[in-house]
């Protein structure tokens, strides 16, 4: 009897295609895949996963297309979609299975799921070539969305029985059971070809039924039949190969061998991992009049029992992916709003500090000659505009990563030339990573950013979100010097507003801080005979002098960074912190603290204020991971040597819980998780930025006892 099936409008809204899973590994090759790479990797991978076709599908009916245009097959949905569309559609899918309720429970299920679908696409495809089919990808696009069904009928389950009940569950019962047909139902509202909905509405009738149907719907029912053998539910189907077309046991095991070796360098194509069977088990005869399916184990495949590490890493790898592409449409939302060349320049270098912690950039810009020119932001060397390069074929690091439109950096590349280590000396920096912002037709540019050694890996782990970035640079260089200078006035009014407010705030907020200075002043003269007490003064004064400075430099932002200090005493600067810390942060908090001081550090040179900044940071993440009290010990030490440079270290633990490795491995960046305390958020990223600006490093270590920060700082002699 035939069943019913029902509108999609009656269909529970949670079986729709924009819900259906998909499989994590195809939808990580895809966001994975370069813009480069051929449209033909693509369609295999979307055409391949029966849930995220039905949505490609979905979005070409939903688009207005013609109904005479009806797609035989995924690469006409595609193609008549366009490009930037099915990469939302992966996008959207990438975003729903990463935060779907059901992508918890164990991947083994929809690898089943998955395989099944790939093994009766590969299937019809092979029977329509068998059996002269006119239309073997119409047949492939048939075997494949007849998935849908228990697919459908899986997420059904799950959602009425939980994930722990679903856990139990296998693949399918019988395909007769299906209610509603799903699959046919999605056909009948895309308006896909009368023929193509039929094939997915009687494929599990009875052979009896099908006998003199439409070619398409008999070659679906014997996919899905041959997919049941290779999966070990049921024997042979000979019975229908021989009344629909003839076929002979040499010919079906022919095309289901082929089948397998399809599917199975699909799965290893996607990094889907099985598991070969010592002893496949010969699939059994079905039962005399029982055509139910058999639940038996993989035959010649075997599934492993539990989600395997590699399908765990595959989920983990997505979900990054996920996190990156937000990350690239916050950037991409921040220079938007930039107008002009220049401002955008400005945008990438703020935004390349905020996703990967890196110091402003040389901006190299090409010129109408074929020339790279240095660009100096506000606040860099002007005379580094005297540099001039070759773009094409020079010698140069820089050109290299211009003419191969790749990021480089002098530490992994052994070519390069004197003006790539002069631009590292302009960067202040050991060495650079060139980025280069080019396309087709726009105003290339390159940006050099100053990095050190130890910054590599942490960069190596970001390099498909630095490529992206250097992306979304490009496309908004190319907006900017469209845009040109329009709405540049009402830009320069709004500025020079704000910078007449600014000037009356600071000159306000200088008012009471001189009056705090004679104050202390004063005190001090009243408190001579009191070295402890002078001293707290000395302290509060020094901070009244850092609070001005930063005001300061909010009327005059481009002015040059502060040089630094000669004669700074370490030792003093860490007391000085803890001693006025002390009341308001430590106990409080039932903190104690230690001090282990090396005697005799020798004075060096460095920016008091910024290191004061860095080390009161990491202070207070410190403190803030003790709430309910333990210890901080600071320790400093002298001839500390790294890559053969010496340093001067100061060493902060705390006895607090520790990281998660998950923030460990962000743990200086804005993005960073901040959950289980403070101390893994900004205050973190800030000290990263002030430490490239010193020219120090920082380290941190994770344990159980608690965490470990090391900073070292360059042994830079005053007067040396």
């Amino acid at each position: 009897m035939e069943k019913e099936i029902l509108p999609v409008g009656q269909i529970d809204t949670g079986l729709l295609p924009g819900w259906l899973p998909c499989m994590p590994h195809v939808l990580l090759k895809l966001l994975t895949m370069e813009d480069a790479e051929p449209v033909g990797g693509c369609l295999a991978a979307i055409g391949s996963d029966p849930a995220l076709t039905a949505r490609v599908i979905s979005a070409w009916r939903a688009s207005g297309a013609d109904q005479r245009d009806a797609p035989a097959s995924i690469a006409g949905a595609i193609t008549a979609l366009g490009t930037e569309k099915v990469r939302a559609i992966i996008r959207n899918a990438a975003i729903q299975q990463v935060f779907s309720p059901f992508n918890n429970h164990v991947a083994v299920d929809l690898k089943q799921h998955w395989w099944r679908a790939v093994l009766c696409a590969n299937l019809a495809e092979l029977l329509a070539q068998q059996t002269a089919y006119p239309h073997p990808k119409e047949a492939r696009l048939g075997g494949l969305l007849s998935a849908l069904d228990p697919l459908a009928q899986r997420l059904s389950t799950l959602k009425q029985n939980g994930a722990q009940a679903a856990g139990q569950a296998h693949i399918a019962g019988s395909q007769n059971d299906l209610q509603p047909r799903i699959a046919a139902g999605l056909a009948l509202e895309w308006r896909l070809h009368p023929f193509l909905v039929d094939a997915l509405r009687y494929y599990p009738e009875a052979i009896d039924q099908l006998a003199d149907t439409h070619p398409l719907v008999r070659i679906v029912h014997l996919a899905n039949r041959l997919a049941n053998h290779l999966t070990g539910m049921e024997a042979l189907p000979l019975d229908a190969g021989q009344l629909f077309f003839g076929l002979d046991t040499h010919t079906l095991d022919s095309l289901a061998a082929a089948a397998l070796q399809s599917a199975t360098d699909t799965a290893r194509a996607f990094g889907v991992e099985f598991e070969a069977a010592a002893h496949a088990p010969a699939p059994p005869a079905p039962p005399s009049g029982d055509r139910r399916l058999y639940r038996n184990a993989l035959a010649g495949i075997v599934l492993p029992g539990a989600e395997s590490p590699q399908d765990a890493q595959v989920k983990r790898d997505l979900a990054r992916e996920v996190r990156d592409l937000a990350l690239i449409d916050s950037v991409r939302d921040l220079l938007n709003q930039a107008q002009g060349f220049d401002a955008v320049l400005t945008q990438c270098a703020e935004a390349a500090h905020l996703l990967f912690g890196l110091a402003s950039p040389l901006y190299l810009v090409a010129d109408q000659a074929g020339k790279l020119r240095a660009y100096p932001l506000p606040g860099q060397d002007p005379r580094a505009q005297e540099l001039v390069l070759t773009a094409q074929g020079g010698h140069s690091l820089a050109a290299a990563s211009l003419g191969k439109n790749l990021p480089l950096n002098s530490f992994s590349e052994q070519s390069g030339s004197v003006l790539d280590q002069q631009i590292c000396r302009l960067l202040s920096s050991s060495g650079v990573l060139y980025l280069p912002f080019a396309a087709p037709g726009a105003r290339s540019a390159l940006a050099a950013f100053g990095i050190e050694r130890h910054q590599l890996a942490r960069l190596e782990k970001r390099r498909r979100l630095l490529g992206r970035f250097g992306r979304a640079c490009t496309q908004a260089l190319q907006s900017g010097t469209d845009s040109g200078t329009r709405g540049a006035e009402p830009i320069r009014d709004q500025l020079s507003a704000m910078q007449i407010q600014t000037r009356r705030v600071v000159h306000e907020v200088n008012n009471p801080l001189s009056i705090m200075k004679n104050y202390v002043k004063l005190l001090s003269l009243k408190l001579e005979g009191d070295a402890e007490a002078r001293n707290d003064l000395r302290i509060f004064n020094d901070e009244i002098d850092r609070i001005a400075a930063i005001i300061r430099s909010l009327t005059n932002p481009t002015a040059p960074a502060a040089s630094a200090e000669t004669g700074i005493d370490i030792n003093r600067i860490v007391r000085d912190l803890i001693e006025l810390t002390a009341d308001t942060l430590f106990v409080p908090a039932k903190i104690s603290v230690a001090m282990h001081l090396a005697d005799a550090l020798p004075r060096i040179s460095t920016q008091r204020d910024k290191l004061k900044q860095i080390l009161l940071n990491i202070l207070k993440n410190a403190a803030e991971a003790m709430p309910d009290g333990g210890t901080i010990t600071v320790t400093t030490r002298d001839g500390v040597n790294r890559d053969g440079r010496p340093y001067i270290a100061i060493v902060i633990a705390d006895t607090g819980p520790g990281l998660p490795s998950a923030v460990m491995a962000q743990l200086f960046e804005p993005v960073a998780s901040t959950k289980g305390g403070d101390h893994a958020g900004l205050g973190l990223a800030i000290v990263n930025k002030l430490v490239e600006e010193i020219h120090a490093s920082v380290t941190c270590i994770s344990e159980r006892s608690g965490l470990t920060v090391q900073l070292l700082i360059p042994r830079t002699i005053a007067g040396g």
